[in-house]
This record gives structure tokens, sequence and C-alpha cells, in this order.
């Protein structure tokens, strides 16, 4: 058979204010024909996966960027039309397999996603498409509508993605005749509360598992959005395709995700306390016991999230290890400018003006003053659960010693989902007191098998856990936890009791 394979991936935040133009999706993954196998065949991405499970797939066109602000007019109608282009240059196709994340926005396309497989659509006519989704994807009915199967992650850390490009290409290929209910329900979630083994999304995925074993049923999906794309398809969605029965079994889901709504609730620390409460860990010694850890404290920079599409390059959690005394810190920053300063001027030490540069909500900037390993071009490939094989540019590097430990300084955004960034810069992160990590939850992916504690620190940023601090304009309302949401606000009847809010 012959099932092709592509896509346009992008996750935005649109409180970012640097729009993301075909630059961000070359630097990052830009593969067309042939060279789309070469760069993902193996790897543990979703078309890593299809590959795997369609060896002779057509390569269409894949185009992916960082999590970063709303995506260019002409960046994603250049992407789409050469997708188009190919698509239509490989018929006749028997089905197509699409990597789209489902939080993109696109200025002039309201929704991006729907509109990529609504073109392709119309090319291929009436052949199966699957579509994967991220665990943080705010999938519309037109999307629904448009594809036959969507099938979204169910760990996050993110860790399925190849075995959710398989099982799309599986579907495709078996193409069964279903029915399907995609279902959102007017409740936000913040990253750091939809870890896949935390409550309550252990329980929500435990649902949607005993759904997925029922006889006829082809694919769930439990997906807790993402919360920084302001449009209207903010919600927590649930999505059923089964042979019978769908609408039922979505409603169900969405009840049980409804029940569990409050406990969606972050709690964070402020950032001196939390490196009070890092040094006072760090002051008791070796632990012990079969499960005591002796490694590195996490500090968590919710609000910095490079991977939320936040520019990582925040100073709140620095500055508080500095006046807090603490030493043998591991930071990331993004700071191109500092790179450039370091690679520029001679000698082993410097003084450096580092971070808070893409936006005086990240600032001030914190001064640095140590010797400096100069690096760079740096590029490593990912040994980790996430993306395993995916190759990352990190640019020029410079390493500063400061008074706080190490300020890893990159001309390339990088985000946490992985320790290999630390050590392609010969830092042993087990080694390191603290680490900072600019993430919600995907930095477990690198550093949970051996941090020894996590402290969620509030800070500012583009990716708040309190998501009232964001200037909404396009949000449905009311939704849960903004508003007050009664059983008479629920866009559908949900099939089992519901407790109204307040009571």
């Amino acid at each position: 058979m012959r099932i092709g394979i592509g896509g346009i991936w992008h996750e935005t935040n649109s409180f970012v204010p640097e729009p993301t133009g075909l630059a961000q999706f070359r630097a990052y993954q830009y593969f067309a024909g042939a060279e789309l196998v070469d760069a993902l065949r193996g790897t543990g991405t979703e078309l890593g996966g299809a590959l795997e499970a369609v060896p002779r797939a057509v390569p269409l066109f894949f185009g992916a960027a960082l999590p970063s602000g709303p995506v260019r007019r002409d960046a994603f109608e250049a992407m789409l039309r050469d997708l188009a282009v190919r698509t239509r240059a490989a018929l006749p196709l028997d089905g197509l397999v699409l990597s789209l994340h489902g939080a993109m926005m696109a200025d002039g396309h309201p929704d991006p996603e729907a509109e990529i497989v609504g073109t392709l659509r119309a090319i291929v006519g009436p052949v199966p498409i699957a579509v994967t989704l991220d665990y943080h994807a705010n999938p519309g009915p037109a999307l629904a509508e448009a594809a036959d199967f969507l099938v979204g992650y169910r760990t996050y850390p993110h860790s399925d993605m190849a075995e959710r490009g398989a099982e799309a290409a599986e579907l495709v290929l078996r193409n069964p005749p279903v029915a399907h209910s995609l279902l959102r329900l007017p409740l936000l979630t913040p990253p750091a509360t939809q870890e896949h083994q935390a409550e309550p999304m252990r329980s929500i995925l435990a649902a949607a598992d005993r759904l997925r074993a029922e006889p006829g049923v082809w694919a769930v999906s439990a997906l807790p959005g993402f919360a920084y794309a302001d449009c209207d398809r903010l919600g927590f969605a649930v999505y059923v395709a089964a042979e019978a029965r769908a609408a039922e079994r979505a409603r169900a889901l969405a009840a049980e995700v409804w029940s569990r709504r409050a406990a969606f609730t972050a709690e964070l620390t402020d950032p001196d306390d939390a490196v009070r409460e890092a040094l006072r860990e760090r002051s008791k010694g070796p632990g012990s016991g079969a499960d005591s850890r002796s490694g590195p404290v996490v500090l968590v920079d919710v609000a910095d999230n490079v991977g939320g599409g936040a520019p990582g390059d925040g100073t709140a959690v620095l500055h508080a290890l500095a006046r807090q005394g603490a030493t043998d810190a591991v930071a990331v920053l993004w700071d191109p400018a500092a790179v450039a300063a370091a690679h520029a001027s001679p000698g082993e030490r410097l003084e450096l003006r580092i971070g808070g540069h893409s936006a005086d909500l990240m600032g001030p900037p914190i001064t640095v003053r140590g010797r400096v390993d100069r690096r760079g071009p740096v590029t490593y490939a990912r040994t980790g659960a996430y993306m395993r094989g995916q190759q990352v540019d990190m640019g020029r590097v410079a390493v500063v010693e400061t008074g706080f430990g190490k300020a890893v300084l990159t001309e390339n955004r990088v985000a946490p989902f992985d320790d290999d960034h630390l050590r392609a810069v010969g830092i042993v992160p087990e080694e390191a007191a603290f680490l900072v990590a600019k993430g919600a939850i995907a930095w477990k992916s690198g550093f949970g098998g051996y941090a020894r504690k996590a402290v969620y620190v509030g800070t500012p940023g583009y990716c708040p856990a309190d998501l009232a601090r964001l200037p909404y304009r396009s949000r449905p309302a009311p939704m849960h936890p903004l508003e007050s949401v009664g059983r008479d606000d629920l866009p559908f009847p949900l099939s089992l009791p519901l407790v109204e809010d307040g009571h």
C-alpha cells in the first residue's frame, strides 16, 4: 500500500510577542522527500514510528519548530503549499499519516491543523487519514471531521511518540469502519498539573485505557490541552473512534475528567523560598534507604518553560541563587548576545551580563564573572525517552563559572527534554547540587531518574501556572478555574453524576 507521511508541527504560545518564521522551522526540522526518511527513520518521533509500521511509506514533507510565538502567515502557507504539491505528485495514495501538534496558531488561519487535513483531503479523496496529536493539542471539530482517526500522546513527559505514530499507521492500514466523537470541556489546566503518572491524569488515562480495551474501540485520547494558545479551541478534549457508541463513551470519559477538575491545581514556591528549601534539602547530606537519591535538587522554572514557547532567558531563579549564597548550580540560558561576546573576547575570565534580554518580564539581567569555556557549534543526538535519535543544534555555547555555579549560555534555544545537552558541553548533571530546569514536567525525561527532589518555582514568564495572569482575548467563557462553571454551562450532557462548582 502507498501510505503518504508528513505534517506541520508547532505548539504556539500566543503570549510570546516574537512570531515564528520559516527560518525557525528550517533550523529545527524541515524535511522533504527522501531526506524525511533519512532524518526520521529509527527515531522516537511520530513519523519515525510510522516509518517502522509502513516500511515503504511515501515521504512527503515535514516541518517543525520549537514551541514559540504565532506562526507567520507566509511560513504556514509556504509549508502547506509544499505539502500539498508533494501529495498531489505522489498520487495515487491509499492513505495518509500526518504528524500535527494540535495547538498551532498561524496568522490569518484560525484552525491550521484542520486546514492542513482539509487541504490534503481534497487532494487524496476518500482514503483513510490518521493524525497524531500532542498531549497538549487543542483540537477543534473541523479537525475531527476532516480526519478519520486522531491519535494523541498518552505520556507527559512525552515518551510514546513513536508508538503513537505506529498506531496511526496501523489504523490507516486496517481502516476499520468507525464513528468518532470529539468533546471539549470548559476546563483549563496548567502543564505542571498534567503529568501522566500523577493524579489526576493517572486516573483519567486509566479510564481511557479501559475504554480502549473494549471490543470495537479503535482510538481513545484524553488531551489536557495547551492553555497558552489563546483561541476558541481551548479546553480539555476527549476523543473516541469506535464501531459504535463513540459519543456515549466520549461522554463517560469527559465525565471522569470533569469530576477531577479541582485536582488540576499547581502549588508553586517563591524563588527565594524555593532556593532556601533546596539548600535545606542539600544540607541533609546523602539520603538513606532504598528510594533515597543523592543527586541534584531541581528548581523548576515553570513560567520560563522553553517547551511551552517561553524564551528560556528568565533570571528570577538565578538572582535567588545568588542572594541565598547557593553554589554548584547548573542553569541553561538562551543568550546569543552573551555567547557572541564570550566568543569574541580574549582571556579565560570574563564579566558578562546574562539573561533577561527578550523582555522586561524575563529580567533583569544578572552579572556574572568567571572562567569561560567556549564551545561550538554544539550538536548532539537525543539518547533518552524524548524523541530518541533526534538531532539538536545548540549553536555556539559559552559555559561560565559563576558564584552560584555554571551558567550554560546557548546561541539557540534548548529545551530540557534530555540531559544530553549538558553532557555535550562537559557537564555531569548528576554531580550538580542544583539544576535549574526551564520547563514544567518534561524535564523529568532528562533528570527525573536521579533528581533528589524538585521544587516548583513561581517565576514571571510566558507560561505561568496561574492562568488568571494571562491577558486572554479569544478563549471561550466560562472556563474552570477562571470562572464558575455549572451544569447548565456544559456544552453537552455527561453520563455520570456531577459535583457542581462550589458545592
